[in-house]
């Protein structure tokens, strides 16, 4: 099966840019960049084909951004509020009529779908229901009713937590400027984690290889960590001692984005890293830190 070519990315945000950028680099896709709001971006990665202001609500549109593509490939918030699920359903309805052969949705994340089909194998618990990640689960339910229909085939991937993006967006909750860290019921439990440059391998695997987008969700890591582990990290190559608090995901973040993340519910049992094409193990992730640490401070 021929390498995708052609590819519809989608969002341009703190997780997005980075791997854009290292995927348009190797210059072999040819790259139509839709974002809601083009003007917020004073630059943008070099080897884009086109860059494109859209509005998802218009679905003429979009079908005419995506008419002789092959993929579409999403980043967007799942903070509630942003719309993940309705962006998702316009992405795909328009992806449908504009003939695009294949999708891959906004994870990026936990598995918050589980294992596909009945069988023995086992990626770990499936994260409990929520209002935050509603949105995801209505979004992949739709996607896996219109590939059942025969429309579209996808694949999602599960990372687990990007843990360089995570000390971007707050949700460490590391303050380098006060020296303070307030860590998940005291930083112990672990989350399954993964490197940017591991992801961006990933997503090359899927266009390079079209076979392994078979309506199926991927789980790929580096390894796993603690909050505790990076807190020392920090600490260490600081060398100042940190102020440290706690705080329960049970209890004062029962709702929150935090529980899922770092509350201990999920680390992967099984992993999919040979299939896509990068080993387990290839990156340290305690090196990975370190050097994440000392770019920080």
């Amino acid at each position: 099966m021929a390498p995708l070519k052609n590819i519809v990315w989608v969002g341009a945000g703190r997780l997005s840019l980075p791997l854009l950028k290292r995927v348009a680099a190797t210059e072999k896709f040819t790259i139509k960049l839709l974002v809601r709001n083009l003007s917020t971006y004073s630059s943008l990665p070099s080897g884009l084909a086109s860059a494109h202001q859209v509005d998802y609500s218009d679905h003429k549109a979009l079908v005419n951004h995506l008419r002789g593509q092959d993929i579409v490939i999403v980043f967007t918030s799942l903070v509630p509020g942003n719309g993940h699920d309705i962006k998702h359903i316009a992405l795909i309805n328009a992806a449908i009529d504009a003939g695009v052969q294949y999708f891959i949705p906004s994870e990026w994340a936990l598995d918050s779908a589980g294992v596909m089909g009945s069988t023995n194998e086992r990626y770990g618990p499936t994260l409990p229901t929520d209002m935050v990640l509603a949105p995801k689960r209505t979004s992949h339910n739709y996607l896996l009713s219109r590939a059942a229909e025969g429309k579209i085939k996808f694949a999602a991937v599960y990372p687990g937590v990007m843990f360089e993006i995570s000390f971007q967006n707050g949700s460490f909750r590391f303050d380098v400027a006060t020296r303070a860290a307030c860590l998940a019921d005291d930083g112990v439990n672990p989350f399954p984690a993964t490197t940017l440059g591991t992801l961006s391998r990933v997503i090359m695997s899927l266009f390079t290889n079209p076979a392994l987008i078979s309506n199926r969700f991927y789980h790929v890591i580096d390894g796993v960590l603690t909050q505790q582990e990076v807190f020392r990290a920090l600490e260490k190559e600081s060398r100042v001692p940190w102020t440290r608090t706690s705080y329960s995901t049970k209890e004062e973040y029962a709702d929150s984005l935090m529980t899922p993340f770092f509350g201990g519910l999920q680390v992967f049992s099984k992993i999919d890293n040979e299939l896509l094409g990068v080993g387990f193990g290839e990156v340290e992730l305690r090196n990975e830190v370190e050097r994440v640490v000392r770019a920080l401070l």
